[in-house]
């Protein structure tokens, strides 16, 4: 499937450079592109360029963020690195001791800097870290297998990195990991147990209101997901033979959970290049080209997930397990949590992520938190104007509140 999807891409690349060639040519022509047909025919070979381009991995391109009203730089390091994950810092130029914050993006097809927005906003008032998760057909298969093990000790061991006190945002589908990460280092009395946790709409019990993604994962046997999904890294790849659940057709799920609203997102474009409407434009290059960059998983990692989260609910039945210890949520007491939600999240539904508050039955009360979000699908949550105006506001309420250097919780 992975050959044969290669061979695709590679039979592609003649239109690709026609299209490109079509867009260099009207674009040069200014006075064919003062009329809307021409405009057209420029947005339908962009659209095409674009859909059919070999996936590369983004940056995050963030230089700089505004501070009390200035442009100040930011310098992105690579603190670790591990073989499926590096962690990445985010620091301002003359920094000062600022609340210490590490979001864990989803392994769930899209690389890390689909959190562009999540970290920019973040970083002016924080030291922030991301897990930058690499795609497996980028590892050797002498690194092993990757399962929800190692996932685990990777975030343990990022903690351990960073220091106590560190506040965790988890965006998605790590939700689950928080919690069990939370869990494991409260229970170990572990010193840089997480100060706070925030896992903002994630399926820690799906349970609670079941979408499209939780009825399709329990409508068919893990076989079934094995059978169909999972395929091997061709040649030409540094992981070639490993078995992966490829990027490409998790897009593709993307997509078809929601077709009508990617047509009218290409209508629009079609619409605004006509228009020349330049903002709206750029708009939409810059979102479906993060879109379109996904990554693949191994495809040990995959079924875990399949069958742990969205089929037998380890988590949320106490029954998950790490490194053969069962992960028990009420040894949660020190870490403070905020859950987030969007109203209209069609992949993990209100409601999933709240669970996480009664699952932590000796967390006292004065450490739960929760905001739903109106307005807002999935992505919503993490990115976009209302993220950055009120529900970046909630967390960074939050984590000042439970920070325990300045913390007013710890002043009371």
């Amino acid at each position: 499937m992975y050959s044969f999807y290669d061979r695709a891409s590679y039979l592609m690349i003649p239109m690709r450079k026609c299209a490109q060639s079509m867009r260099t040519a009207l674009r040069s022509n200014s006075q064919a592109l003062e009329f809307g047909a021409p405009r057209l025919l420029e947005g339908l070979a962009e659209m095409y360029e674009r859909s059919s381009r070999t996936v590369t991995k983004p940056e995050f391109n963030i230089d700089s963020v505004a501070v009390d009203g200035e442009d100040v730089p930011v310098y992105q390091t690579t603190v670790m690195k591990r073989p499926f994950c590096n962690l990445v810092r985010f620091t301002k130029e003359n920094q000062k001791k600022e609340p210490k914050v590490l979001i864990i993006a989803p392994v769930s097809g899209h690389f890390a800097t689909l959190l562009r927005d999540t970290v920019k906003r973040m970083v002016p008032k924080h030291e922030v870290y991301i897990t930058d998760w690499k795609s497996a057909r980028d590892v050797p298969l002498a690194a092993g297998d990757f399962r929800l093990d190692e996932y685990l000790t990777y975030l343990i061991d990022f903690m351990h990195h960073i220091g106590p006190n560190t506040h965790v945002m988890a965006v998605c589908q790590p939700a689950v990991q928080v919690m069990a990460l939370a869990a494991i280092m409260d229970e170990g009395n572990d010193p840089c147990m997480p100060a706070s946790i925030i896992p903002m709409g994630g399926p820690i019990d799906p349970r609670a209101k079941k979408t499209q993604v939780n009825e399709l994962a329990e409508s068919y046997p893990l076989k079934w997901f094995e059978n169909n999904f999972l395929t091997f890294v061709p040649e030409g790849y540094i992981g070639v033979g490993r078995r992966v659940y490829p990027g490409f057709i998790q897009l593709t799920a993307f997509i078809n959970m929601n077709p009508d609203a990617h047509y009218r997102a290409h209508i629009q474009f079609l619409e605004d290049k006509i228009l020349n409407n330049k903002a709206g434009i750029e708009k939409h290059a810059t979102f479906y080209d993060e879109y379109l960059s996904v990554l693949d998983m191994d495809d040990m990692y995959y079924l875990e997930t399949v069958e742990k989260i969205f089929q037998t609910y380890e988590l949320p039945r106490g029954i998950m397990k790490y490194k053969g210890h069962t992960i028990d949520l009420k040894a949660i007491r020190h870490c403070a949590l905020l859950t987030i939600e969007g109203e209209k999240d069609d992949i993990s539904a209100p409601g999933q992520s709240f669970a996480a508050h009664a699952l932590c039955k000796n967390l006292p009360e004065k450490m739960h938190g929760h905001y739903l979000q109106p307005g807002v699908g999935h992505y919503g949550v993490f990115s976009g104007s209302k993220w950055r105006s009120q529900v970046a506001a909630k967390i960074e309420e939050f984590i000042k509140k439970f920070d325990k250097d300045t913390g007013s919780y710890y002043k009371n």
